[in-house]
């Protein structure tokens, strides 16, 4: 297959996505947060986590009721709420900092150098969730 100059560019700029993407995700998301900090954020004793490199999410071993669910993915070099104007500033926050609802939840899109990585707790009330986003989203830019 021949390529023409009109997929040079597209390519280019693929490849360097993937580049960027992947030293992004040099550090497992699991290892963002201790099992303590993740426990002490939910309100929990005992926390299971669980994912992949770029995505680990945090739940109580054990029925707690009222208890949620953290969850961290680190998107790399761009955010899909960034992108797209989308969420509220939040200062105090890694370099920028974004919260958006997503139906009766919310989403923290937080960037920390070249680096955009997303905060959510489910499961509890609006209020409490964006407060733990928040505590949680300092102490993952503190470790980027």
């Amino acid at each position: 297959m021949r390529l023409t100059r009109g997929w040079v560019y597209p390519l280019m700029a693929f490849a360097v996505l993937l580049m960027t993407g992947r030293s992004a995700w040099a550090a497992d998301a699991c290892s963002l947060l201790t099992p303590s900090e993740a426990a002490s954020a939910l309100g929990v004793p005992e926390v299971n986590a669980g994912g992949n490199a770029n995505r680990c999410s945090w739940n109580s071993k054990k029925y707690v009721k009222g208890a949620g669910q953290l969850t961290i993915v680190i998107e790399g070099a761009s955010d899909g709420a960034k992108m797209m104007n989308q969420g509220t500033a939040v200062s105090g926050v890694g370099d920028e900092a974004l919260q958006t609802t997503v139906g009766t939840g919310a989403v923290l899109h937080v960037r920390k150098g070249s680096t955009w990585f997303v905060v959510n707790v489910h499961g509890v009330p609006l209020p409490q969730a964006t407060q733990v986003e928040q505590a949680v989203a300092k102490k993952v830019a503190a470790k980027l």
